[in-house]
């Protein structure tokens, strides 16, 4: 048996020889300090590595959503623009329809978050003062669609800002990973002086598994 040294290991790794190890070593009593200064520190480390993933993956989600509705609603509207409505009312309120198409368009799908939301809010209180109701189409379909879409999207949105906060409050992983090897190594180390004092099985059934999980990542 040789004394155990890490290798470069990438930052989900590390982590996982860390559950490991600790794993490994649970119950026995020689290495108990050292397994415990492990622990401590890997349980900030992880909380780096939660900050290093930290992402919008359910924002970008939730804007498809509400990008969909959106084109939806100007596609129906655009196609009713050809059929020939008689009635008054439909006709005005078609025509309204058809300025904020004209004012907001396509683009409004392509702009970036912020400005998007805010610009479906402006869309949305305008549609308020159009009389959607008397339609009896399916344009008037999609304005709850859309409300509904957006407010999710701003509500994701504050959840990720809140996360954020936290997560800079947080030491990224890679700050963290030097003290956690040391504490790893050191607990290794300890683990070693027992094997070559006492070789007691237990000892020398978590050292050899520990040389075998430390060379698989070699």
């Amino acid at each position: 048996m040789e004394l155990i040294s890490l290798p470069r290991l990438r930052v989900k790794e590390l982590q996982t020889v860390g559950e490991k190890s600790l794993s490994i070593c649970a119950g026995i009593i020689e290495v108990e300090p050292a397994a415990r200064k492990v622990e401590t520190i890997l349980e900030v480390y992880k909380k780096g590595v939660r900050k290093d993933q930290a992402s919008a993956g359910e924002k970008k989600g939730l804007d498809k959503i509400r990008d969909r509705f959106v084109s939806g609603f100007t596609a129906d509207l655009n196609a009713e623009m050809y059929f020939p409505h008689v009635d008054p009312v439909t006709v005005e309120a078609l025509n309204r329809l058809q300025d904020l198409t004209q004012k907001y368009g396509t683009k409004i799908t392509r702009l970036p978050y912020s400005e998007e939301t805010a610009a479906v809010d402006n869309l949305l209180a305008d549609l308020k003062e159009i009389d959607t109701q008397a339609l009896d189409f399916k344009v008037a379909r999609w304005v709850p669609l859309i409300e509904k879409a957006n407010n999710d999207f701003k509500a994701a949105d504050d959840a990720y800002i809140d996360e954020k906060v936290r997560a800079d409050q947080t030491d990224a992983a890679t700050s963290q990973a030097p003290e956690l090897i040391e504490a790893l190594e050191n607990l290794y180390k300890l683990l070693f002086a027992h094997v070559q004092i006492t070789g007691t099985e237990p000892i020398l059934t978590a050292y050899a598994k520990l040389e075998t999980l430390v060379k698989s990542y070699n």
